[in-house]
């Protein structure tokens, strides 16, 4: 028994193997792709979805039958593989989906967002020991957009502030009245989101490649968090920017429309 379990871990190895080289692979043809990107994204994105399902379905099936196999060195990175592969065809999907994002648009107020959203946050922020501060407008900061669409910017870069963080840190929110500078880019009135972290700071020069495609520094990054944030603000007709001074943190800003009743 314990034979044939090395056996279908030693095969399922191979297979996470040639998935990883077909992955970067992937990278590199869409990087390359320009124009044929969304056909790209569909098809090889739908071939190792198929795969991946059957092995997480096999892994899942396996846990089941042969519950020691979870103790396996080999068997818990092969999990840990698995799991960052599903996290970066879904945000591949999302990323393919991005080129042509529909919007379900309500009236919201950014300050009851954003109070939901922290509250959703904090008690990851609490597990490890690190500030989440939400400063708000004192009036009602409307804006004309899709709540989960927001949502989900506004959460990816909360958890980006985070792990940007050292052993200690603060992730400082702030909503305010977007400046004259601001306002002009969208050509309207417009409220700003700024999500300010206490880590190292980002240098220079990779400030604009942050927002590239696939380009990430992470060990478990896919690079398509921030570039998904940025198309889902642009098709808001806002902006997502971003500055930073290295050892004293970043601060990624989020500008929007606002109607009227957003500012005095």
């Amino acid at each position: 028994m314990k034979k044939d379990i090395g056996n279908i871990i030693e095969k399922l190895l191979k297979e996470n193997e040639r998935l990883q080289m077909e992955n970067q692979d992937l990278k590199r043809h869409l990087e390359e792709a320009g124009t044929n990107l969304h056909m790209t994204l569909s098809t090889v994105s739908h071939e190792l979805c198929n795969t991946l399902t059957l092995l997480m379905g096999t892994s899942r099936l396996l846990e089941q039958e042969h519950p020691k196999i979870t103790s396996d060195e080999n068997w818990i990175n092969l999990c840990s593989d698995l799991t960052h592969m599903q996290a970066f065809l879904a945000d591949l999907t999302a990323f393919g989906s991005a080129q042509e994002i529909t919007l379900s648009r309500e009236l919201l107020d950014l300050n009851s967002m954003m109070n939901e959203i922290c509250r959703t946050c904090q008690p990851l922020f609490d597990s490890l020991h690190k500030r989440l501060v939400l400063s708000c407008l004192p009036f009602p900061a409307i804006v004309y957009a899709d709540s989960g669409k927001l949502c989900h910017v506004f959460t990816n870069l909360i958890k980006n502030g985070l792990e940007a963080l050292g052993t200690e840190g603060t992730v400082s929110l702030r909503i305010r009245s977007a400046s004259k500078e601001e306002a002009s880019v969208i050509g309207s009135k417009a409220v700003a989101v700024e999500i300010k972290d206490s880590g190292s700071g980002i240098p220079k020069d990779l400030l604009e490649k942050i927002f590239k495609p696939f380009y990430t520094n992470k060990p478990q990054g896919t690079g398509l968090g921030l570039p998904i944030a940025r198309a889902i603000i642009h098709a808001h007709s806002g902006t997502l920017t971003a500055s930073s001074h290295p050892g004293k943190g970043s601060v990624f800003t989020v500008v929007l429309p606002a109607l009227p009743t957003s500012s005095k």
